[in-house]
């Protein structure tokens, strides 16, 4: 998919792309970001009652309940999803395997501040859409991340950058420096909060920022790339 900006005033945000300034209404950051319309007892609940990794892989099994468990060791979750091809999806290129979104999310039902890096079609919702092109709620540099939002903006970070140099020609970007978005990431990010990086590579990350704590590979098809779901939670 593709790449990303933000800044919060306090009437206006202001949105600095590539030397072009513009006018964001404060309601996306207020609300998207800060949970506006989320169930404040979920809230309360997540604070006093982390989830464990078994839960969230119970919560996906009794969410999907005729697809393979999730498996949990002492370490992370770990398994395998065969996704099938869905012939009526947006048509967007390199748009996210059709119950993608949905096997994740009921991983994290406790998300109440999620940010979609590269969102691509991604529809609007109670999150904020981050993409290098126009339509997204917030258009910038993932490289860039946290010179648009202020740390601790998140707790759940979704990111699912593009794979190679063919996949940029399609969407008319460069390569992005996956190191460097996966720090920008952390930065953005609040304690325990965590990344789910869909992607064909391993970025490299600080151990003493992240713990790798799922991987779930993924294939959707015959003539299809594999490749691997990632979860991280940051530290401290």
């Amino acid at each position: 998919m593709v790449g990303f900006d933000f800044l919060s005033g306090v009437n206006v945000a202001t949105v600095v792309f590539f030397g072009n300034i513009l006018d964001v209404s404060p309601a996306i950051y207020s609300g998207a970001v800060h949970g506006a319309g989320t169930n404040e007892l979920m809230k309360e609940q997540r604070m006093n009652t982390a989830l464990t990794l078994t839960d969230r892989a119970n919560l996906y099994s009794k969410a999907h309940p005729k697809w393979p468990a999730l498996r949990v060791t002492g370490r992370w979750i770990d398994g395998m999803w065969i996704m099938g091809n869905n012939y009526r999806n947006s048509g967007y290129y390199g748009a996210y395997p059709h119950t993608y979104l949905e096997r994740v999310g009921s991983m994290f039902p406790d998300a109440t501040k999620v940010l979609h890096l590269f969102s691509g079609s991604i529809p609007p919702g109670n999150y904020i859409r981050f993409d290098r092109l126009p339509g997204a709620d917030v258009v910038g540099d993932a490289e860039r991340l946290s010179s648009y939002f202020p740390p601790k903006s998140f707790d759940l970070v979704y990111s699912d950058p593009p794979y190679s140099q063919e996949d940029c020609d399609h969407y008319g970007c460069a390569m992005v420096n996956r190191n460097k978005v996966l720090s920008e990431c952390v930065k953005v990010l609040e304690p325990s909060g965590f990344i789910v990086w869909l992607d064909q590579v391993l970025p490299m990350f600080r151990k003493i920022e992240l713990k790798m704590c799922g991987v779930i590979g993924m294939v959707k098809s015959t003539n299809h790339r594999f490749r691997v779901v990632t979860l991280f939670r940051k530290l401290g």
